[in-house]
């Protein structure tokens, strides 16, 4: 069975990654981004490229991503969603944390850390809350949000669109006062983003 997840191994670190830029997402990385997805799912590669082609054309998703020297080492998307609309139940509308993808040689160096702090910065800039999703056993993913803030919710709620194979999905919020990401993170413009992209739409 292939399993998508990292090993949990928390006492285990590997040496920093250096020089790592963190930027918006394109069109133009949908390829590589689809790529790392494809990897990670066991999947087609061009089935990936085509969904982040389909995300990257919504403005209700954006693409982070991080880059060593030309090398594409991970990627994560923020994504507003509206499950009230679409018979959701128990989470919020709002924008959420979704889709983080590190490279299986470059995990445990940070990167998985910088992506998730760039995104939450860019979304407390302009919201009080930000949220996002685990599975239970997803281990390393829920010690890492914890560790920046997050707290989970509660595991009764339906978020159309998203499944959970062992029906064993956590609903986590991270308040702006609540927030131990890095101060200095990267931060990106995503109010006026979203309205342009918007109002291009």
């Amino acid at each position: 069975m292939h399993n998508i997840f990292a090993s949990y191994e928390p006492d285990l670190h590997g040496v920093p990654l250096a020089d790592v830029a963190i930027r918006r997402g394109s069109g133009d990385d949908a390829e590589a981004t689809g790529r790392l997805a494809a990897e990670r799912e066991g999947d087609a590669p061009e089935r990936w490229t085509d969904i982040h082609a389909r995300k990257l054309s919504n403005p209700d998703h954006c693409l982070v991503v991080a880059q060593a020297g030309d090398t594409m080492v991970g990627f994560g998307w923020v994504s507003y969603l509206r499950p009230g609309a679409s018979a959701g139940r128990n989470a919020p509308d709002g924008w959420y944390l979704s889709g983080m993808v590190v490279a299986p040689d470059m995990r445990r160096r940070g990167v998985g850390r910088m992506l998730t702090e760039a995104r939450i910065a860019c979304i407390l800039e302009h919201s009080t809350e930000v949220f996002y999703v685990v599975s239970a056993t997803n281990r390393a993913s829920r010690d890492l949000h914890e560790s920046l803030g997050f707290t989970e919710v509660t595991s009764d709620f339906v978020l159309p669109g998203v499944v959970f194979g062992n029906n064993d999905g956590i609903l986590c919020r991270l308040g702006r006062d609540d927030a131990g990401a890095d101060p200095g993170a990267d931060v990106i413009d995503l109010a006026a983003w979203h309205a342009a992209r918007h109002s291009a739409s």
